[in-house]
């Protein structure tokens, strides 16, 4: 039982330590060029899309704030700069939620407009904050990266989805003639 219940609370952890995990990274030196440095803030974008439509999943605001927080603290950028990027995120993944998307691919394309949403907001906040309008091609090269990026962590992460209700079988209902 004590396997079981070490398994259950790794699960329920598994979002919020995704997050911090891919914040972590993005912080790290890994010696990319200046105007692919955007990528790496960007990839826990995907997670915090991917558990925020998850209604399983256990990802409060809260972590995300702080996931962002963390990234501005290490990379000695503005302060609350990706904060508010990742909770913009947070807000694009609800509004997502209510779209329905049957199909695999009608999902990803539902990613690839939020990670463009959400690059479009970071390169507004950035504009803002230095009070120019800034070069727009880094952010649309890493909102390319991002999306090619997608279709290797989104399978990665669902790796460790879980459903706290059984799935439904087949379901027999009555016709009312």
């Amino acid at each position: 039982f004590a396997g079981e219940s070490q398994m259950k609370s790794l699960r329920l952890l598994m979002p919020v330590l995704s997050v911090a995990v891919l914040t972590l990274a993005a912080a790290l030196p890994w010696g990319l060029a200046a105007e692919d440095r955007f990528v790496l803030p960007l990839l826990p974008v995907i997670a915090i899309y991917q558990w925020t439509l998850d209604p399983d999943a256990w990802l409060p605001e809260w972590a995300i704030f702080i996931a962002g927080l963390t990234l501005d603290v290490l990379t000695q950028g503005p302060l609350g700069y990706w904060a508010l990027v990742y909770l913009f995120t947070y807000i694009v993944a609800l509004f997502a939620s209510r779209v329905p998307a049957e199909t695999a691919a009608r999902r990803m394309a539902l990613l690839a407009g939020a990670i463009v949403a959400v690059t479009g907001f970071s390169w507004a906040l950035a504009s803002f904050y230095f009070l120019q309008l800034l070069d727009w091609q880094p952010y649309a090269r890493s909102t390319l990266i991002t999306i090619l990026a997608a279709f290797v962590l989104v399978p990665l992460l669902s790796v460790f989805r879980f459903r706290s209700r059984p799935a439904r079988g087949i379901r027999l209902t009555r016709g009312g003639g």
